[in-house]
């Protein structure tokens, strides 16, 4: 199969929870066709399951401390500023990379994390954290106009996702999103030569935090959508073509809060910054002494189900309240939790210069686990930690100093607010429709060679990277963590009768200094150097 190509086609936040039932109701009839003829599961995501990492360990086939990266921030060590991740950051090679040395051509439209755009053999178009405006999220350059004739959209207007969720403006606008992304596929498909494609819908991801439990009509009408674009792009490829379909992670209920912020107060291990009063911030003084915030607001508007209205109030109003009463003092705190909110999954972080010894740092982290493992719901009295984490435990790489000391994930239904508000509870139900992440993503394989009818056991997002290298036969570099998933392929294909090759991660260093010079040597025979 010298010919073979791979299609990705990734659905971020999908989850076969939401998929399996429209399929049985007789919804989504590519998705049907696809789970009849295909290896399909679940893909475990990256801990915790968020965007990024996830994304990022999907091309590289490696867990985040052999990235650098473990979540959307980067802080700068030297200054102490914190800014949006960018492709420069991630401290390996991926999939694409591996291809273009063997003069494989690729094209990734939408991957996370690609801004500001790798010069590959091919094509690449950033996707999100792409900085709005920019004029130089394509590789190459020249694209640029050919998409906006298309008129390509990177991200769904982050306005109407933010304040239009609930009318069917926010629909009309992932739907439009989706149906744009469709056809700038099939016209890169069609008019330029690939060997690999990898696509992002997002649209999946987005519908499910605002609609994930209450109404199905909304995520039907997204999957819907993506069940036809799936469609057309299988009637795109040739039928050497394999394709995948993967998201970086899954979805669950949100039901009930857990404050880590205010339990870490109550536990000892934050400590708040004293506030000065002045004439600056007299007003937030006297609102927050009198426990108006917007924390504390939205907390009562819960209790009468009447958070949707939060969405209606005037930013003019939202910006003169206080987001919380206290501020944490992170110098003095011997423990604080992640900087972004992350659902159901969160990580602590200990204040190395407030530990004398290793042996105090080991002692401490013990402590932590174990009171969290042991914590309850008052409510029903089941434990809600279902899984906690030292991050050696899950991570390994030259990059695991730079890693959340603590990682651990909430049991289904329960998701977490880092937001300090002291007048708050630890636990507090959640009345809205939203929905979080979860760690069981989907997959699913299709095409020449690949079984059909057949359920694999749970493989793990750091899998497809290898598993891709072997179907078009180039040599796997051994520092990937993840395995080739052997499993999915016919018994008499070629990918199941050759074993996969692993190399060291210098051959393709080699490999790419051997091509810089043949590069230099063509040149200069051209200009009649040699």
């Amino acid at each position: 199969m010298s010919n073979i190509k791979v299609l990705v086609i990734g659905l971020d936040g999908a989850t076969w929870d939401v998929i399996i039932p429209f399929v049985k109701q007789g919804k989504l009839p590519t998705f049907k066709k696809l789970l009849k003829g295909s290896s399909c599961g679940i893909l475990k995501s990256t801990l915790p399951p968020v965007t990024v990492p996830a994304w990022p360990s999907f091309a590289t086939g490696k867990n985040p401390a052999k990235l650098g990266i473990y979540n959307f921030l980067i802080v700068d060590n030297k200054t102490g500023k914190v800014r949006i991740v960018r492709s420069t950051d991630i401290k390996s090679k991926k999939i694409w990379n591996y291809l273009s040395f063997y003069g494989k051509k690729s094209i990734i439209l939408n991957h996370p994390v690609t801004y500001p755009p790798e010069k590959i053999s091919g094509i690449m178009v950033s996707g999100m954290l792409t900085p709005p405006g920019s004029n130089d999220y394509a590789h190459p350059p020249e694209i640029l106009e050919e998409l906006e004739k298309l008129g390509y959209i990177i991200e769904p207007d982050p306005e109407i996702v933010r304040t239009k969720w609930d009318t069917e403006e926010f629909i009309s606008e992932l739907i439009k999103t989706i149906r744009k992304r469709t056809d700038t596929v099939v016209h890169l498909m069609k008019t330029y030569p690939w060997d690999f494609f990898f696509v992002l819908f997002r649209a999946t991801d987005v519908v499910q935090h605002k609609h994930f439990q209450n109404k199905k009509e909304k995520l039907l009408e997204v999957y819907s959508e993506i069940d036809r674009s799936i469609d057309i792009l299988l009637k795109s490829v040739p039928k050497e073509t394999v394709v995948i379909l993967m998201s970086d992670h899954g979805f669950c209920e949100l039901t009930r809060y857990f404050n880590i912020t205010k339990w870490l107060y109550e536990m000892g291990y934050v400590k708040l910054k004293k506030k000065e009063i002045s004439p600056q911030n007299s007003r937030v003084s006297i609102l927050t002494r009198l426990g108006i915030t917007q924390n504390s607001i939205l907390r009562v508007l819960r209790k009468l189900h009447l958070d949707w209205i939060r969405k209606y109030l005037p930013v003019s109003l939202k910006s003169k309240l206080p987001q919380s009463s206290v501020e944490i003092d992170l110098k003095e705190s011997l423990v604080y939790p992640g900087i972004l909110f992350t659902g159901a999954s969160q990580y602590l972080s200990i204040n190395r210069e407030k530990i004398r010894s290793e042996e105090e740092y080991e002692k401490l982290r013990n402590e932590l686990i174990l009171k969290l493992s042991s914590l309850k719901d008052p409510e029903t009295g089941e434990l809600v930690v279902e899984a906690i984490y030292k991050k050696e435990e899950i991570y390994s790489g030259p990059y695991l100093s730079d890693a959340p000391d603590i990682i651990f994930l909430l049991k289904k239904g329960y998701g977490l607010t880092t937001f300090l508000d002291l007048s708050a509870p630890f636990f507090e139900n959640i009345y809205s429709p939203f929905g979080t992440h979860h760690v069981d993503g989907i997959f699913l394989v299709y095409g020449p060679g690949i079984k059909e009818g057949y359920k694999i056991k749970p493989a793990e997002i750091i899998d497809v990277a290898p598993t891709i290298l072997h179907i078009f036969n180039l040599p796997i570099p051994n520092d990937m963590d993840g395995r080739v998933l052997m499993e999915i392929f016919e018994e008499d294909s070629e990918f199941a009768k050759r074993e996969p090759k692993y190399v060291d991660p210098s051959y393709y260093e080699k490999k790419q200094e051997d091509e810089k010079l043949k590069k230099a040597i063509k040149n200069l025979k051209l200009k009649g150097k040699i």
